[in-house]
């Protein structure tokens, strides 16, 4: 998909501050909530995942329009020009969660009715998990292959299964907390 984003040097920038945070991997365009619907980006980091929640989407007038698409690619933008750095200042909403912190990485692969989806559940319990449906991402083994390698020297678990990770109660729970 082309960008409309006029060309910038990424050299012009290189004089900015930074908080040299070394992404490990980056999964891009994940979508969470109903009403209305955040787009978001997460960052698996030498410090920690970074999450990046980013625009909020209605399904009729953003769904409809492509509004998440254009949302998304402005986000890679940002992201190919000036880093995590400047995702993180543009972003509405960051978490930040410290890999000691995270139980498990699960990833439910999709299939013909659904697309992937992407949970990250805390060690505490109480605290909120994170959970978002991939839309750029169709290629669910080598993502999972690419968790495994953040997670080769952490304390957290990845966990791939089939079909759509959809659980009407946890859903609501994660919709209150």
């Amino acid at each position: 998909m082309a960008s409309d984003a006029e060309e910038v040097d990424p050299e012009q920038f290189e004089d900015l501050p930074s908080t040299d945070i070394e992404t490990e991997l980056h999964v891009h365009f994940g979508m969470a909530g109903s009403f209305p619907l955040r787009l978001a980006d997460l960052f698996f980091a030498n410090d920690g995942l970074h999450i990046a929640e980013y625009s909020y989407i209605t399904p009729m007038f953003g769904l409809g329009t492509k509004k998440h698409r254009r949302e998304a690619s402005a986000m890679q933008d940002v992201y190919d020009v000036h880093g995590l750095d400047e995702v993180l200042l543009q972003a509405d909403a960051v978490y930040w969660l410290n890999y000691e912190a995270i139980d498990r990485v699960v990833l439910h692969r999709g299939g013909y009715l659904g697309r992937p989806k992407l949970t990250v559940y805390p060690v505490d319990e109480t605290a909120r998990s994170h959970a978002y449906r991939l839309h750029e991402n169709d290629d669910a083994d080598a993502l999972a292959a690419a968790l495994r390698d953040v997670a080769a020297d952490r304390p957290f678990d990845v966990v791939v299964e089939s079909g759509s990770g959809f659980d009407p109660r946890e859903n609501v729970e994660r919709f209150f907390s």
